[in-house]
């Protein structure tokens, strides 16, 4: 058997060199399997994400466009309503509009006739105090009435009374810059003055009712008949001071007569007084003193105080002199005549 065998005929051994290159060649195409299927993984996820943007893009887009649709349903509604609701809303306005109107007009009205009012009374006040300044003499009333009617201008606050006001100012300040005499005081000093002139003692040694009146020593008892006794040396005697004028005893028709022309005189000075005579005042106060000095005695207490108070008044100027306030009340009555011609010019025209 091993005989017809041939010696060139071996038996089959695996060549190494052989079975390299097939294992490396199965190899790759293991490795272009595997990236193969890794792209293909690759690309079904990227096609699935896409298709998932896709999709919520295309929800979203349809969510918006319901959400337009509606919002313009909306507008639609809301102009329709507006469209319906607008000329109700113009015809209430305009009503309100009107009545608004009304009622301005009305007001306009009741201003303009309280300022009337108020300027017809400013306009009396304006000419009482020049009246009663001017006739009178009497400061503070005019004063008053001065003020009076600047608080009335004040209310007003009219710019184009600013010149009434200007003057009225001035006026008022020029005013209270004059002296004025209390004359009720000066009138109650005098009515004092004439009510004593019973009470003065005449230089003569007259007894007068005060003393006449004046208790004296009881006429009982020994005391009472010295007294007595001395009261008759005394009408005995006459004493004169050296220097002194002689004055002539005065007969009882001849001292009641004296006091009554004192009283007279007094009496005329108050008169000149409230007429604010000041010519007739000085003088009859000046002949007062003169008769009060002559016929009185003037050592005496009472005839002493009458002597200076007369002296008093007679310092105090009853008449000062009055400024002219009559600038305020011509300034507004030009006003007023302004006033009326604008209004009848406007009331003639067409």
């Amino acid at each position: 058997m091993s005989e017809a065998s041939s010696p060139n005929t071996s038996p089959m051994v695996p060549n190494p060199a052989a079975s390299a290159p097939a294992k490396h060649g199965a190899g790759h195409r293991l490795v272009v399997l595997l990236v193969l299927a890794a792209a293909g993984a690759s690309a079904y996820f990227l096609w699935h994400a896409l298709q998932s943007t896709r999709q919520q893009v295309d929800a979203d887009m349809a969510s918006s466009r319901q959400q337009l649709e509606a919002l313009a349903r909306r507008t639609e509604q809301l102009e329709h309503q507006a469209g319906e609701s607008l000329p109700g809303s113009i015809a209430a306005l305009q009503t309100q509009q009107q009545s608004l109107e009304e009622s301005i007009d009305k007001l306009r009205g009741e201003t303009i006739g309280d300022a009337s009012w108020v300027l017809e009374e400013t306009a009396a006040l304006l000419e009482t105090a020049n009246e009663r300044l001017r006739l009178e003499g009497a400061v503070a009333p005019s004063l008053a009435a001065l003020e009076a009617a600047d608080r009335h201008l004040q209310k007003l606050r009219n710019p184009a009374l600013f010149e009434v006001r200007r003057r009225l100012a001035e006026e008022i300040n020029t005013l209270r810059s004059v002296a004025n005499p209390d004359i009720t005081g000066i009138a109650l000093s005098l009515g004092t003055l004439i009510e004593g002139i019973d009470r003065l003692p005449l230089a003569n040694g007259e007894i007068t009712k005060d003393q006449a009146a004046a208790p004296g020593i009881s006429e009982n008892g020994w005391r009472g008949v010295l007294h007595s006794l001395w009261e008759k040396l005394k009408g005995l005697v006459v004493i004169k001071h050296r220097g002194a004028a002689d004055r002539p005893l005065l007969a009882p028709d001849e001292r009641y007569f004296l006091r009554q022309n004192l009283r007279l005189e007094l009496e005329s000075a108050r008169i000149a007084l409230l007429r604010r005579d000041s010519r007739t005042y000085q003088q009859t106060l000046r002949s007062s003193q003169d008769w009060i000095g002559r016929y009185f005695d003037n050592e005496a207490p009472g005839t002493a105080n009458t002597l200076k108070e007369l002296a008093r008044l007679q310092q105090i100027d009853i008449a000062p002199i009055l400024p002219d306030i009559s600038g305020s009340s011509n300034a507004l009555h030009t006003w007023l005549e302004q006033q009326r011609r604008q209004k009848s010019s406007a009331t003639a025209q067409p």
